[in-house]
């Protein structure tokens, strides 16, 4: 899931803290290595503000897992597959089962953007709100030196470009799936790939809108 979703399908919780632990495994670089080698082998911390933390971390993992094996994704993650080579855009050249699965992750942040932009200012509030200085403690209570930088440094641009607000556009979903798909394989769409991306996703826009509810229901 996406970082709205996550923060979504874990309601009502409101501690700052544990909420802004949903973003650690996707801000921190290289954070599930740590979690597989260091977090799951180390026994849960005492201190309250501290466990909120690794409560958060443990349910992103947890929601990822269900997300990732529930029915609903599959039969979206095809949908948008189908509807990329629809467009004409070629699984040679692009890793299409890759960008569908990046996409409907974001499509389904932007429908809760649309849905109540409200939710979108809560998740970021509960951000501006948790103490940095205890999240560095918990990096540090599992000597994890370069996660912790890794994930301060991109946790202070999260806060400050509050780009999920920009989904409710959607060339700017394709200007995030672009970034983060070349990024990893260092191939960027052409302009006429970007074109087709925004036309399949505007086919698939009105059927999420009845659909992502039940998507994210679990």
């Amino acid at each position: 899931m996406h970082f709205l979703s996550h923060y979504y399908t874990e309601l009502p919780a409101d501690n700052p803290l544990f909420v802004t632990a949903l973003t650690i495994p996707d801000l921190a670089t290289g954070f599930s290595k740590a979690h597989n080698s260091v977090v799951l082998k180390n026994p849960p911390p005492r201190d309250t503000d501290l466990l909120h933390i690794h409560n958060g971390i443990l349910r992103h993992y947890a929601g990822d897992k269900w997300f990732h094996n529930s029915p609903l994704f599959l039969e979206h993650l095809s949908l948008f597959s189908i509807a990329f080579e629809g467009q004409g855009l070629s699984r040679e050249r692009l890793r299409l089962s890759v960008i569908a699965h990046l996409a409907v992750e974001m499509m389904l942040d932007r429908q809760i953007m649309i849905y109540n932009s409200n939710l979108c200012r809560d998740f970021y509030d509960k951000l501006d709100r948790a103490d940095e200085s205890i999240l560095a403690n918990y990096f540090d209570y599992l000597a994890l030196e370069a996660e912790k930088k890794s994930f301060l440094s991109k946790f202070q641009f999260f806060k400050q470009r509050r780009f999920l607000f920009l989904f409710s556009e959607l060339e700017n979903i394709v200007f995030a799936l672009n970034r983060v798909y070349s990024s990893v394989t260092k191939t960027e769409f052409t302009d006429d790939e970007k074109v087709k991306f925004h036309t399949a996703l505007s086919n698939i826009d009105m059927k999420l809108r009845y659909s992502w509810q039940e998507i994210l229901k679990h």
